[in-house]
């Protein structure tokens, strides 16, 4: 069988791929709005969305809405997440649903000259270089947590519209024979960064890089469609769209034409790539390798002048893990060694220990060992001197900790499984004896210690850097663990059996319960990790409500904040669903609803967090229809009943709220590459 998939060559998919944020809320995807869009054929014409096939009722109003009406001003949803370097954090852009078809068609378009002004510099190390036509086969990594498990088919949720050379990642660089082969023949390295890159770059600089004109004299091109795109989202001078796929296309055609001007001068100077030095950079990172001090400053000035045409320049910060210069080989960072300290640390802890030789010695004496073992004080002990030893920060390698962890973590549960399904069906048949009694015993017993400290260190882990990032890796460990204590067995006969007792689901349950009431109860009044603090509600999702977070804990810290956004709003009414319990904070979030939806009737425009907000509240199946139609009362030329009927027949265009999976979530946004 293929390792490689056929995907789909729908223009769409851009939906799924380029437009949309990656840090974002698990329970929003586009993948809901591209079926739509698909499905009714939507496109833009003469300022609003029009259907081109699927006529039904209700359909013309409700893209009235969705789309605007000719001339509006569809201003851009924009939501803080925290970011180091950022002291507001990081400013993420969700376009209009009327802007996102127009990116449909932009694409459509223009695919071919995106690829070509991409494909022009020697020094770039992430670019697209076609239209990707095929992913990796996804692997059915999730059967071992439950044998009624059914595999997730993510093949519509495609990580990417091209396929991208040379790197995914930029950690793959430094292993790779690029670097290695730099290291050989240079004597010096230095790394810079650019200073706040997206926010800088001028939207009008486009046509500059690419045709040497203002945008003024480029009318009807390929610059100045993707310049006023980039302007109607966000209306400013300087900066583009921060967040989104299309938003590092348009850096890269502006980065890579400073990589011509920068190689040519050198080499009107009589310097050669790969010769006189060797520059790489990935995105806004760069690493320049040569051998003289000469090089090196002759180099840097060409590079700052050419920036600086583009209203670019390097950071100047000290920051070691964004700027540093090595003058002996090896190049080695301190960042790196440390997460290879991390990964053996990781490969210690979450090994098989049955596997180990001491294992087998202690096998040998009698003595029957357990696979699972962690205690939570040693393990984040190590990990501290481990980032003190080489001097690294939390926010350095904590994501990548994470990442190992959960990739270590599932191959440990997959033979876990399969070892006590073994004692799990002898003991169902009566074919084990007194001591295999006694080991199985033993086997659930430090399984469950071991859940105890994991999820123990999680949170601390999560805790010591609260990203967008770290807090989905964080849920995504997490979830695993509970779908696999909650998971069943199939034996040979056809019979099944759950895994464990209810009382070793309830026991993990109260732990996470008990953790996130803290962190709640810890949490300061900065709105930049509100989203990363409340994705945390997930892991309650799938437990029954004795175990559940109490109202007052979340009532007591959301009724008075000032910090409402869609996302917020609706990741709280997600978890509520209809619990009467929290219907004081109900309240405060319906009025907030209703006061996003009452901008809807300001007139010329159509801001894409009220039109979110209406399209959520009338799909969302814990709200009344009494409340969804005085939602609707702002809207006195369209017949209601039709808009009404219409969205509960669509049931989802950008919130999953029916057969929610945490898990599949996370795949979805974690998808396969491309090729």
């Amino acid at each position: 069988m293929s390792k490689l998939i056929h995907i789909s060559r729908s223009q769409y998919r851009v939906l799924v791929s380029d437009v949309l944020p990656y840090e974002r809320p698990l329970f929003f995807t586009n993948r809901f709005f591209a079926r739509f869009l698909k499905y009714y054929g939507i496109v833009c014409d003469d300022g609003k969305l029009v259907a081109t096939k699927n006529h039904t009722d209700g359909l013309a109003e409700m893209l009235s809405i969705i789309g605007g009406r000719p001339g509006d001003k569809r201003r851009a949803f924009q939501y803080n997440i925290s970011k180091d370097g950022h002291e507001d954090g990081r400013r993420l852009t969700v376009i209009h649903p009327y802007h996102q078809v127009q990116m449909v068609e932009f694409y459509e378009r223009y695919k071919t000259l995106l690829i070509d002004f991409c494909n022009r510099s020697h020094y770039s190390l992430r670019y697209p270089y076609k239209v990707a036509t095929s992913q990796k086969r996804p692997k059915g990594f999730l059967r071992f947590l439950s044998d009624d498990t059914i595999d997730y088919h993510s093949e519509e949720s495609i990580k990417h519209y091209f396929a991208y050379k040379h790197y995914h990642n930029i950690n793959e660089f430094y292993d790779d024979y690029r670097f290695l082969r730099a290291e050989k023949k240079f004597s010096r390295m230095y790394k810079s960064d650019l200073e706040h890159c997206f926010d800088s770059i001028k939207p009008e600089t486009l046509a500059e890089a690419m045709f040497n004109e203002n945008v003024e004299l480029c009318k009807g091109t390929f610059a100045e469609e993707f310049f006023n795109l980039n302007k109607s989202y966000l209306s400013t001078e300087e900066g583009i769209v921060i967040g989104p796929e299309f938003s590092r296309l348009y850096a890269e055609i502006i980065l890579q034409r400073i990589d011509s001007d920068i190689e040519r001068e050198l080499l009107g100077m009589g310097l050669a790539h790969f010769r006189d030095y060797a520059f790489y950079r990935y995105v806004d990172d760069g690493f320049l390798f040569c051998d003289t001090e000469q090089t090196k400053d002759l180099f840097y000035d060409i590079y700052d002048a050419c920036l600086k045409k583009y209203g670019l320049k390097r950071k100047e910060s000290e920051d070691i893990s964004k700027q540093y210069s090595y003058e002996h080989r090896p190049f080695l960072e301190n960042i790196t060694a440390g997460k290879l300290a991390l990964i053996e640390l990781v490969d210690c802890y979450f090994e098989n220990r049955l596997d180990t030789f001491k294992g087998f010695r202690k096998m040998q004496r009698g003595v029957y060992d357990t696979p699972t073992a962690l205690n939570y004080k040693v393990f984040i002990r190590s990990v501290r001197s481990i980032m003190g030893a080489y001097n690294l920060k939390y926010k350095d390698v904590m994501s990548y900790l994470l990442g190992c962890m959960q990739k270590r973590l599932s191959v440990l549960l997959h033979e876990f499984n399969d070892l006590y399904k073994q004692y799990s069906e002898a003991e169902k048949t009566s074919d084990i004896n007194y001591q295999g009694k006694i080991i199985k015993q033993r086997y659930e017993k430090e399984f469950s210690i071991f859940l105890d400290n994991l999820i123990d260190v999680l949170f601390y882990l999560y805790q010591c850097d609260s990203r967008m990032s770290t807090s989905v890796k964080t849920v995504a460990i997490i979830s695993q663990l509970q779908r696999f204590v909650r998971g069943k067995y199939k034996f040979d006969d056809g019979t099944w059996s759950h895994k464990f007792e209810p009382r070793m689901i309830q026991a993990l349950d109260e732990k996470i319960t008990e953790l996130t009431r803290r962190l709640y109860m810890d949490m300061s009044n900065d709105p930049n990790i509100l989203m990363e603090h409340l994705n945390m509600l997930d892991l309650q999702k799938c437990m029954m409500p004795s175990t559940q977070l109490h109202p007052n804990v979340l009532i007591g810290k959301f009724v008075e904040n000032h910090n409402w956004t869609f996302f917020t709003i609706f990741e709280l009414i997600h978890f509520i669903k209809e619990d009467k319990r929290y219907q004081s904070l109900l309240d405060v979030l319906y009025s907030q609803i209703a006061e996003r939806i009452e901008r809807l009737n300001r007139p010329g425009e159509s801001d894409t967090e009220s039109v979110l907000t209406f399209i959520e509240a009338l799909c969302c199946p814990w709200i009344s229809n009494d409340r969804k139609i005085e939602y609707l009362e702002v809207f006195r030329d369209l017949d209601k009943k039709k808009i009404l009927k219409f969205a509960h027949k669509q049931k989802e265009l950008f919130v999953r709220w029916r057969n929610y999976d945490v898990l599949e979530e996370v795949q979805h946004i974690n998808n396969t590459e491309v090729y």
